[in-house]
């Protein structure tokens, strides 16, 4: 197999340091007060956060995850970027979130070799471009069923694939839904400004619906809803056109004409 985990590595230590510049993620309103995380999650997360222990994987520079520490939980942040990780550690000393967070830097599937807490947390959340860096997703159930305890709940909010399939102008299906291969291209940017001169090449993976679904029931988890959405809660795509509900949007070519987003929550 090729070495995903190194080229990954490599694109997203670049995409990060342009990410923190950004005004897509927008750091210095965020140490100001805003909130990063999107209706879809919130509306699947408890309303009270207090005490409880939370496990964001692959969390990139931590916005989402000190957001979470922001409404009172206790946080686990893990990503595969190592200026990622350096960034979150950096963003919770600046908001003063050091005693309710920590971060992670290793592969999601090496978490095991990090992180030895057993079934000890109460939520494991993982949301928005994380799945299509991973190839098994058996493996990656397994790793969010073993850090969650008996009734734990699993949120997960992610792009669809049907945003994914197709050629850069969306004439055409450029690849198929029913896809086991990696996809291997070259990046010359990230989905941010700023990010010109982030470079290298990206590997990912397309997931059905159906495999992510029946990868969390076959470790055991208890399927509680499942929701698709019409709309992206962020612009990160070329061709995004804002809909007619503020922070939303869709694809200039088809709007509303199809899922961008599902969310799914379950049990253990």
């Amino acid at each position: 197999m090729i070495d995903y985990i190194s080229l990954n590595h490599d694109q997203w230590n670049q995409r990060t340091l342009a990410h923190l510049t950004s005004e897509f993620y927008d750091v210095p309103g965020w140490l100001a007060g805003a909130d990063s995380l999107k209706q879809p999650e919130l509306n699947l997360l408890p309303k009270d956060m207090t005490g409880l222990k939370i496990l964001h994987l692959q969390c990139h520079f931590g916005q989402d995850t000190l957001s979470l520490a922001r409404r009172g939980a206790i946080v686990t942040g893990v990503d595969l970027s190592t200026e990622a990780i350096k960034a979150a550690q950096d963003l919770a000393k600046k908001a003063g979130l050091e005693d309710q967070s920590r971060f992670l830097n290793c592969d999601l599937y090496s978490l095991p070799d990090h992180l030895d807490e057993t079934a000890s947390f109460d939520i494991v959340f993982t949301s928005y471009g994380t799945i299509t860096w991973l190839p098994d997703l058996d493996k990656w159930a397994g790793i969010v069923h073993r850090y969650l305890k008996p009734g734990g709940q699993f949120v997960f909010a992610e792009f669809h694939n049907m945003a994914y399939l197709w050629n850069d102008d969306r004439t055409a299906i450029k690849y198929p839904y029913f896809n086991p291969e990696p996809i291997v291209e070259p990046i010359t940017s990230s989905y941010t400004d700023n990010s010109e001169e982030v470079s290298g090449t990206e590997v990912n993976w397309d997931h059905t619906i159906s495999s992510v679904i029946n990868a969390l029931i076959s470790t055991g988890f208890t399927l509680r809803s499942f929701h698709e959405f019409d709309y992206s809660p962020y612009n990160c795509f070329d061709d995004m056109v804002p809909a007619d509900e503020p922070g939303h949007w869709h694809l200039r070519q088809m709007a509303g004409l199809i899922p961008l987003v599902y969310t799914l929550d379950c049990v253990k």
